[in-house]
């Protein structure tokens, strides 16, 4: 006998009879009607930009399912984390009243993602198709008969995310199979990080922003909780050895060099003086979210909460992507870090310190603080911070909300208020030549001295080096990149130099033209390279181009920097440029 099992993933949901009993507020109810011109375009792109707190899941869901569902119209969702799936999914099911939906007695959605169920299962009865990024991507052609003469909305959540390659190959993708398709993108932060970006969105959402409101507003009608924010000096001294380089991408492109990470998050002084902060007024901070920089930080914060809270009867955790832990060998899943929010909800941990994971999208209205312990220049990431702790009282929050920070400068990137437009302009980097030159030789200058020190040192053994001419240790050029690389469930693009010597420069003209041909054998299409064809390609590689006698040698760091740049080739090519010295 066989037994079916339910599918928790794919459901089939009967909407509640009646009217849906939670009564929206004036700026979604605004937003919903803004967003009735969709049904008399034929091809729309565009943005719906509310702020942390202000329901855009909720929002657009709600219209969702009066103005698709119920009109025989599907839906794809694309999110880039699974909690965001599992929200977007709970609003479509929990909203499902016959007020909404006269025609349509029921509909069916399903989850596709890692943790959730498998793209080749989606069925042409799906009404939505709620999907991760990573997931869908890799089986596009699983949405083609699904697609097929309908008409269908596409939703980007987090849409601030959907200048990225990945993104746009989906966009393009469901407007070539679907007989209609509209795009509707929801984001707190309209805006990109860098300024070479500016004009990114703008070519995708060529609609503009359908409807925006902004954190100021949603705080003068208390559906925010007012902001009282403090800064806290630590007086301790980082990253003041950093050179011209690591400053240079902290400034670009918020990444945080990896040696400064470390000084941070092992810097026991400042560390204690964070925890020590919210102990001398931890009645009036309450339920607080602490963002922390990396790992080690979060669990160095965490075992000094918990030992000062002992005396107070006050709990800290941590939730982290995905991670193995090097003592025990367990792995820290989603499902861990969501048991740890559900504890912090219910009051049983008042302290819930995390990496990067609590920015975008998790509902946790009782917090009353956030305390900023990271660095960062990301406007974005500095008001998806804030904004964790900023639900009023109309909300189910606070009246009030702590903002404690313990970097500089950081009241000047919360985006308080929202563009009225997204910026137009293409998107390309545009370096002044001066500008351009001047970095160029900042980097030679960094990587000789890292070279004469080398040299210097009488414990490494050096001769080879020495015995070439000094004219040889002189690169000849560089290569200049960015490539997406992926720390968890979190994306970031990176900006990269490799110094070209005599001795590499064959063996990098013939790998950059064969790159094409070694991706297309081995049907690497995707913005990402899986770890497994990483490794295959990076042996390859080693094996066919370079050699371990190469004096100056190869970095083969700069062989896999190089790997995940080339498929995201299409807007970040790489560049050739020539050193006269």
């Amino acid at each position: 006998m066989i037994l079916e099992v339910e599918n928790i993933n794919a459901q089939h949901i009967t909407p509640a009879k009646g009217k849906n009993p939670r009564t929206l507020y004036e700026h979604q109810i605004d937003a919903m009607k803004a967003l009735d011109i969709i049904n008399k375009k034929s091809d729309f792109k565009s943005l719906l930009v509310l702020p942390t707190g202000g329901g855009k899941t909720l929002t657009a869901a709600y219209w969702l399912l009066k103005n698709a569902v119920d009109k025989d119209k599907k839906i794809l969702w694309i999110a880039h984390r699974h909690l965001l799936l599992e929200q977007a999914a709970e609003a479509f099911a929990l909203n499902a009243y016959t007020d909404l939906m006269l025609n349509n007695t029921s509909f069916n959605y399903r989850i596709i993602s890692g943790i959730h169920d498998k793209p080749v299962h989606i069925k042409k009865s799906d009404n939505i198709i709620i999907a991760g990024k990573d997931s869908i991507i890799r089986s596009l052609n699983c949405l083609d008969e699904w697609l097929e003469n309908e008409e269908v909305y596409l939703v980007i959540d987090e849409a601030h995310h959907a200048v990225a390659k990945s993104y746009k190959k989906i966009i393009d993708y469901v407007f070539s199979k679907a007989s209609n398709a509209r795009l509707l993108g929801l984001t707190a932060t309209p805006f990109r990080t860098s300024e070479d970006e500016a004009g990114a969105l703008k070519q995708i959402f060529t609609d503009d922003i359908v409807y925006k409101t902004d954190l100021e507003t949603l705080i003068k009608k208390e559906i925010l909780a007012k902001p009282i924010c403090k800064e806290f000096n630590t007086e301790i001294l980082l990253g003041n050895q950093l050179g011209l380089k690591a400053m240079k991408s902290i400034e670009n492109l918020d990444i945080i060099p990896e040696e400064l990470a470390e000084e941070i998050a092992n810097n026991s002084e400042r560390n204690k003086f964070i925890v020590s902060k919210y102990f001398e007024d931890y009645e009036t901070y309450g339920p607080t979210i602490v963002f922390a920089l990396n790992q080690n930080h979060a669990i160095a914060l965490n075992a000094l909460f918990n030992e000062k809270g002992k005396k107070y009867g006050i709990r800290s955790d941590y939730i982290i992507s995905s991670v193995r832990d090097a003592v025990t060998g367990v792995t820290i899943s989603t499902e861990e870090n969501n048991r740890k929010i559900e504890m912090y909800r219910k009051g049983e941990i008042q302290i819930l310190i995390n990496v990067n994971i609590l920015t975008e999208g998790t509902d946790l209205p009782k917090t009353h603080t956030v305390f900023l312990t990271r660095p960062t220049v990301s406007t974005v990431l500095m008001t998806q911070m804030v904004g964790r702790a900023l639900r009023g009282e109309r909300a189910g929050g606070t009246k009030d909300a702590y903002v404690v920070s313990f970097i500089d400068n950081w009241n000047s990137k919360i985006a308080w208020v929202n563009p009225e437009t997204l910026t137009e302009g293409s998107y390309v980097r545009n370096d002044s030549e001066a500008k351009r030159k001047q970095h160029e030789m900042r980097m030679i200058a960094i990587s000789k001295l890292e070279e004469l020190a080398l040299i210097a040192d009488t414990t490494v053994d050096t001769s080879k080096l020495e015995g070439i001419p000094a004219i040889e240790r002189i690169p000849l050029g560089m290569y200049t990149f960015s490539f997406i690389d992926t720390v968890g469930e979190q994306s970031m693009e990176r900006y990269h130099q490799i110094l070209v010597y005599s001795s590499t420069k064959n063996a990098y003209d013939k790998l950059i033209r064969s790159l094409p041909y070694l991706f297309d054998e081995h049907n690497i299409e995707d913005e990402i390279i899986p770890e497994n064809k990483l490794d295959e390609l990076l042996q390859i590689c080693k094996e066919n181009y370079f050699d371990d006698n190469m004096i100056p040698a190869y970095n083969p760091k700069d062989i896999e920097y190089l790997l995940k740049a080339t498929p995201y080739k299409a807007t970040n090519k790489i560049t050739q440029v020539k050193l006269n010295v």
